[in-house]
């Protein structure tokens, strides 16, 4: 077995210790967040074991693949939402047709509380996600930058949608407040890395969307872009490239960790006009050595569909057996980042043979429910083995046997049924972007359609924060909107 393969057989149980639908626990063995004591989280740069490892990520190294690093034109805003995606919805809500699903959600945006411009924001010097001892801080605190980050990118986009300044203002003003109160991340544990991702991308997003504002003053756009670098993409690149730090194979963390890390690099890349940023998020998708790279996220090649309803294929992410919770939450990431990256004219939603495709075929079909039942008792399934299951000897702990390891037999069914607002999306660009035949997105579009109805009555994928998914941190662990942004 080839290096590559045996990696792909190995990752980590590793969990956050949040009480969400994104965050529940693993029963299957224990697991590891511990910074190694030699590693200050606050300075990820200095002291590092693995600094001057040759086999290291490096995004300046060559790939064998292309000539050099790839050159994007930047069309703004052109992070997870376009001007074109703005002006389908404008001029669907000047339509205001009721039985317009677009329509709809709008009318659910609009009434959404981070929406509102008088919304207040609540930053802080030092945000905290995991362990709090000794951080100066009594305890976690990153919900406000959940909260806060959600509400300047809804203000944004309502802004954009509404052309009402007021709007535009709220959203500069919570912007402008945590570019200047706001000093670190930090915590005794890999939890804050987390926030890392999901917050660093949706602030960019936010900001992104407000570049254009002319009451956003330029020197207040400048401090806010050099904030996103100092606080969040230093903190992005260091978990990237690093693979969560010394100790541990490069595995180690759930897709949905790295994920979103790279998934807040694109975003920085973009709002700040880097091309290497971008070029980095791509090779670590493309063929990079963590658990975001599509061949380690979907580590099995697809089957045919046991069923014959879906003409594509089927794929089980890394997570799959973990808990669904987690295995849906890969699916709405790795949507949203494919969305981002066709934005700046990469194409991961087509990679290595329409392989996102089929991993979101797979997952929908086993999550999505008809009349309010399951439609399906049984999947295809790959025995997976994470970190060497019982023997834990994949290359962490500096190859000494550890206890975090797990083994995953079958689908789990734990959290079958969640939710999550990236259906839309990917129906709509596999269908009438790609054009593609709807056979082929059988199972997403009978879960887009979960979405748009509720109770047999329209009313659109709202994807909030404070409704659709409750108000743990999962409910701002991607921006959503999928139906209102995406429906064509």
């Amino acid at each position: 077995m080839n290096m590559k393969k045996m990696l792909m057989m190995l990752a980590v149980a590793a969990f956050t210790l949040q009480l969400s639908t994104a965050c529940t626990k693993l029963e299957q063995g224990s697991i590891n967040l511990d910074i190694p004591s030699n590693q200050d989280p606050d300075n990820p740069n200095e002291d590092d074991p693995n600094e001057d490892d040759p086999n290291q990520d490096d995004p300046n190294q060559d790939d064998p693949n292309q000539d050099g690093p790839l050159t994007f034109t930047l069309d703004h805003p052109c992070a997870y939402v376009s001007q074109a995606d703005i002006d389908r919805v404008k001029a669907k809500v000047a339509e205001a047709n009721s039985s317009d699903p677009v329509y709809a959600s709008w009318l659910k945006f609009t009434q959404n509380g981070f929406a509102r411009e008088t919304y207040t924001a609540r930053p802080v010097e030092i945000l905290v996600r995991g362990d709090a001892k000794n951080t100066g801080v009594s305890g976690e605190n990153y919900i406000r930058a959940c909260e806060d980050a959600a509400a300047a990118f809804q203000l944004a986009l309502r802004w954009k949608i509404s052309g009402e300044a007021k709007y535009a203002d709220a959203s500069v003003k919570i912007l402008n407040e945590w570019a200047d109160v706001c000093k670190k991340i930090t915590a005794n544990d890999n939890n804050q890395y987390l926030l890392c991702g999901f917050q660093g991308y949706t602030f960019a997003n936010a900001a992104e969307l407000l570049r254009d504002y002319e009451g956003w003053a330029a020197k207040d756009f400048e401090d806010f872009k050099q904030w996103m670098l100092k606080v969040w993409y230093e903190k992005n690149y260091w978990f990237i490239s690093t693979h969560g730090g010394s100790n541990t194979c490069s595995l180690h963390y759930w897709p949905n960790w790295e994920l979103c890390n790279i998934m807040s690099i694109m975003a920085i890349g973009i709002l700040t006009d880097d091309q290497e940023k971008i070029n980095y998020a791509y090779e670590q998708f493309r063929n990079g050595q963590g658990s975001c790279a599509i061949n380690n996220m979907i580590p099995y090649d697809p089957v045919p569909d046991p069923s014959n309803k879906s003409t594509g294929m089927l794929a089980q992410n890394m997570e799959s057996g973990r808990d669904q919770g987690h295995a849906t939450l890969v699916i709405s990431l790795a949507a949203e980042l494919a969305q981002m990256a066709y934005n700046v004219g990469l194409d991961f939603f087509s990679m290595e043979n329409n392989k996102l495709l089929a991993m979101f075929e797979y997952t929908a079909k086993y999550n999505v429910k008809v009349d309010g039942r399951f439609i399906t008792t049984t999947m295809p399934f790959t025995p997976f083995t994470y970190c060497g299951g019982a023997e834990g000897l994949c290359g962490c702990n500096g190859g000494k046997a550890h206890n975090h390891g797990a083994d995953h037999e079958d689908i789990s069914d734990a959290g079958r049924g969640t939710i999550r607002p990236c259906w839309d999306l990917i129906y709509n660009h596999y269908t009438k972007v790609k054009g593609m035949p709807e056979s082929a997105v059988y199972y997403s579009k009978l879960f887009a359609e979960q979405l748009r109805y509720t109770n047999g009555q329209l009313t659109g994928d709202g994807g909030s924060g404070d409704s659709r998914y409750g108000g743990t941190s999962a409910a701002y662990d991607q921006i959503g909107w999928g139906t209102m942004l995406f429906t064509r």
